[in-house]
């Protein structure tokens, strides 16, 4: 509980006892978090590009019950005993030992900063590293581990995930609440060996459904797959 700070009294400095508390609670103003949510889609569709974001699945999803383990390949009493798959590039998991792979496969406006395309090397060999820094709407959330891909047939690895939350008052800053720009994150575009490229949709449908063109947002719903909550269930605001 803050301190008073002592009035002047009647009787002078410091006082006559009386106390005066200089704080308030400030209510959350949710029509400013509303203004600026459009603002920032507004800029989204104004200076960006449709995206389809792949949410996979993860552990904390298996944990709350969401989806169980991949019947292929990490069901098996050698899988259990290891404590890894049995196989390599599962064509139902995609690497992550659970039931179907991925939670959604979702289309929402992008921002991608630009870059030049280097060569770096790694455990794999030589690559043609590209990092990108993205930006997205507030609607769902990304997890490292995560991928995007682009109208080019570009598919990108996303990780270090950053959001941004507008504070109006005092409360908890939850996602659903006060979230402004949630999906902040660096992305790094997957060479073609490697295990993203098994995700659907193929690389040139993936193209014609991004290149729509159009004066006004269009819904890709026919396309998308949710297959859980896009954002964590524990996040109750």
């Amino acid at each position: 509980m803050p301190l008073g700070i002592p009035q002047h009294g009647a009787t002078g400095y410091p006082g006559n006892g009386v106390l005066a508390q200089p704080y308030y609670v400030r209510e959350s103003q949710r029509f400013a978090v509303d203004q600026e949510r459009q603002r920032h889609s507004q800029a989204l569709y104004t200076l960006g590009e449709y995206t389809m974001f792949c949410l996979m699945w993860h552990i904390q999803d298996y944990e709350n019950g969401l989806v169980g383990k991949c019947p292929l390949c990490s069901e098996s009493p050698y899988a259990e005993a290891y404590k890894q798959p049995e196989r390599n590039k599962c064509p139902n998991c995609f690497g992550t030992t659970f039931d179907g792979g991925y939670k959604a496969l979702i289309v929402r406006p992008a921002i991608f900063s630009d870059t030049d395309e280097g060569q770096a090397y790694q455990a794999r060999g030589v690559v043609n590293s590209d990092d990108l820094d993205m930006e997205s709407t507030p609607d769902f959330r990304v997890r490292s581990g995560d991928y995007c891909f682009r109208s080019t047939g570009d598919r990108f690895f996303l990780r270090v995930p950053q959001r941004v939350t507008l504070r109006t008052g005092f409360a908890t800053p939850f996602q659903r609440t006060m979230a402004v720009g949630y999906n902040h994150a660096r992305a790094s575009m997957e060479d073609p060996s490697t295990v993203s490229y098994l995700i659907p949709p193929a690389t040139q449908d993936l193209t014609t459904i991004l290149s729509v063109h159009a004066t006004e947002p269009v819904s890709f719903s026919q396309f998308e797959v949710i297959r859980a909550p896009l954002i964590p269930l524990d996040d109750l605001g």
